[in-house]
């Protein structure tokens, strides 16, 4: 449970180092069941920031489609994997 916290704490240490202009948050895992929802709900409530959260994979709760893509000002993987099917 320790890396889990540990994660998020950098994740969130991250995003405040993500350019002030970009407002649109994408975050992505590979089924849209745990880790991306989680961490669209944790950064949602802070203000000027709008969220998302998507899966790779075909079945993904929400899966990631182009359009989400092009909203988004910054979007967040879980995993090298994940970026690499962006791409």
């Amino acid at each position: 449970m320790g890396d889990r916290r540990e994660g998020a704490a950098l994740l969130h240490d991250r995003l405040w180092q993500v350019r002030a202009r970009d407002r649109h948050y994408l975050f992505v895992c590979s089924q849209n069941k745990l880790r991306s929802p989680t961490a669209e709900q944790i950064f949602a409530d802070h203000p000027g920031i709008e969220t998302l959260s998507a899966g790779t994979n075909h079945d993904a709760e929400t899966p990631l489609d182009n359009e989400m893509l092009r909203w988004a000002d910054t979007i967040f993987v879980m995993e090298k994997t994940h970026r690499s099917k962006i791409l």
